[in-house]
């Protein structure tokens, strides 16, 4: 009941008290909080995420050096809030002024005027009822943004991501260059013609990972040379690569304009094999600045002036799954865990929908400009078929993987 060789000194005085006088078990019981869904959903997204790697987990173990270098950063990137929520699960949002931010630290960025919403897109793009992530009381006043603030994890886990070499979109052109990240996979589709960004619908999975293996999905919009490329990704796990070099607000360039919908959220709604399904719409497109679309709500944008290669638009949109495991260690799973030749319906990660910017319209790309490839496909598949008119092509990806990632691409 207690431990047989520790001094009593150690459990003498008052006991502290977490919890009202009338809360107390019976003696012969224990208390223990009782386990809900959105524990488990957490624990999903947590190990989709890679959180549950030593490094982020221990994040306490680093050097004295290192530790006061994060206290640092932290300072500068999460601003004084007007005022302040804390979510279900844990995170702390904070409403702060629109353009206290932390995107107006970045020198190019110091006389930028915030565009609140897209100049050119078509109004219809933001009809209808916008989708909910927080409860109704989680809204920041006017001429405020919600931001969820950053902590000492989220510089581990954006070290780790940058470490892994997650600075390229995952394709067979960009895998298959000198200089490319080894450890990796991926599924993906490519559209390699001139364009302004793209929309698409994908299923919410959780794939469970080992510690510092990484699953993700979504969307990548690319232009440059290979050692200079500009990206800008989003879906489930990310957002900014070369740009900023940083994940969510971590460096400054994203500028944010929604007051309900923060980057780095919890998606609650995970995907059931051979059951219900959920869907998110994101896009990325190119309206003056580079927007970020989540189903009918543009969330902000990455102001051109920070791009190099992407003033005049992008040569590839690339979406589908990427996976990185370390030397000797079985690959995670991709998407539902299931390869899109078991069966599609309800069982297998897919994107629908997807549709080009041309800078004017939204326009369905046609099967002879999309490639399908898989870097390897024993291990993931990467599957077109024919979609539901008007839209020519669904992507299906995902697969259960467990193979070797060696840097010789053996499986």
């Amino acid at each position: 009941m207690e431990p047989k060789n520790i001094p009593k000194s150690m459990m003498e005085g008052e006991s502290p008290r977490l919890l009202p006088n009338n809360i107390k078990c019976p003696p012969g019981s224990v208390l223990i909080k009782r386990t809900t869904k959105e524990d488990l959903i957490m624990a999903k997204n947590m190990k989709a995420l890679g959180l549950n790697h030593p490094k982020i987990q221990d994040w306490q173990a680093i050097s004295e050096e290192e530790n006061l270098e994060m206290e640092r950063q932290l300072k500068v990137i999460n601003k004084p809030p007007i005022k302040s929520f804390k979510t279900n699960y844990g995170d702390i949002l904070d409403c702060i002024d629109i353009y206290q931010q932390h995107a107006f630290d970045h020198p190019l960025l110091k006389d930028h005027k915030v565009q609140m919403e897209p100049k050119n897109i078509p109004k219809s793009m933001m009809e209808g009822e916008p989708p909910r992530l927080l409860p109704k009381n989680i809204k920041c006043p006017p001429g405020s943004v919600v931001i969820r603030r950053t902590t000492k994890e989220d510089l581990v886990m954006a070290k780790k991501m940058n470490a892994l070499g997650l600075n390229h979109p995952p394709s067979s052109r960009f895998h298959t260059t000198a200089g490319a990240a080894t450890n990796l996979a991926f599924a993906t589709v490519q559209y390699g013609n001139h364009n302004f960004g793209a929309k698409t619908r994908m299923n919410v999975w959780a794939p469970s990972t080992l510690s510092g293996q990484y699953s993700v999905s979504g969307i990548w919009v690319a232009n440059g040379p290979f050692q200079d490329l500009n990206v800008i990704e989003a879906g489930c796990g990310g957002d900014g690569h070369k740009t900023t070099g940083c994940y969510n607000y971590l460096c400054p360039g994203f500028v944010q304009v929604h007051r309900e919908i923060s980057l780095g959220l919890v998606l609650d709604h995970i995907s059931v094999y051979n059951g219900t399904q959920s869907d998110i719409e994101i896009g990325i497109l190119k309206d003056g600045e580079w927007w970020l679309k989540y189903f009918n709500q543009f969330i902000g944008y990455w102001p051109q002036k920070l791009f190099l290669y992407m003033s005049g638009g992008a040569n590839n949109v690339v979406w589908g799954g990427h996976v990185f495991s370390p030397v000797n260690q079985p690959s995670p799973p991709m998407g539902s865990g299931h390869f899109p030749k078991d069966g599609l319906q309800n069982k297998s990660a897919y994107f629908k929908d997807t549709q080009i910017w041309d800078n004017v319209h939204l326009i369905y790309p046609q099967p002879d400009q999309l490639v399908a490839s898989s870097g390897r496909p024993n291990c993931y598949e990467a599957k077109l078929t024919s979609g539901i008119a008007p839209n020519p092509m669904d992507f299906y990806y995902g697969g259960p993987g467990q193979c070797n990632l060696t840097a010789n691409n053996e499986v």
